[in-house]
């Protein structure tokens, strides 16, 4: 199972081109069998979330982006009350809720965002990102090795041409965000560039 596990859409992420339909439907053409939603510092409304899962011929989970003292952050599984710009606030409530956190982009700009507190709060890293160059997903990859579980991958989608460029390959269905959180915290899966 293909999902790609970091895309944005308008208007909770104000620097997306895409909705949620436009994803969806890029997504589902482009061969994935499901897109989580990681808007930034924002999570979705409940209702809106259930209505967009009933439309789409693919699976839909949501997670967050936030944005923290470490760098930006994908998060799965974390309950609104537990976003902070402080990492280590994101992680003791991603403790308390059993969500998992992955260093997003972490070699972006040149700079390598892995320090000892990094490893200590996060389960591991970005490993491929669709908008992230050949060389700075080498060196996420690399970093990834020294995290207790494998690298994730996702599109970091914002435009049409983005979508699906990257995606974590699950050795098993998903198909509720609780499954989504199980298989990670398992490391049952692969980070992968996706081929177009």
């Amino acid at each position: 199972m293909l999902i790609d596990l970091h895309c944005h859409t308008r208007p909770l992420s104000a620097c997306s081109a895409l909705t949620a339909a436009e994803l969806v439907s890029l997504a589902c053409e482009r061969g994935l069998d499901g897109i989580c939603l990681t808007e930034h510092d924002r999570a979705w409304d409940a209702g809106e979330l259930a209505e967009l899962r009933e439309s789409a011929p693919i699976r839909v989970f949501s997670a967050v982006e936030l944005t923290t003292d470490m760098g930006h952050v994908l998060a799965f599984g974390l309950d609104p009350s537990g976003f902070s710009a402080i990492a280590r606030a994101v992680f003791a409530a991603a403790e308390a809720s059993g969500g998992v956190l992955f260093l997003a982009h972490p070699a972006r700009d040149g700079l390598l965002r892995v320090t000892h507190e990094t490893v200590q709060y996060f389960a591991s890293v970005e490993a491929v990102n669709g908008s992230d160059s050949k060389l700075q997903n080498l060196a996420a990859s690399g970093l990834a090795k020294g995290f207790r579980l494998p690298g994730i991958a996702g599109s970091d989608a914002h435009t049409r041409d983005e979508v699906g460029r990257a995606a974590t390959r699950f050795a098993y269905p998903v198909t509720t965000d609780g499954e989504l959180l199980r298989e990670l915290l398992a490391g049952r899966y692969e980070a992968a560039a996706v081929e177009r």
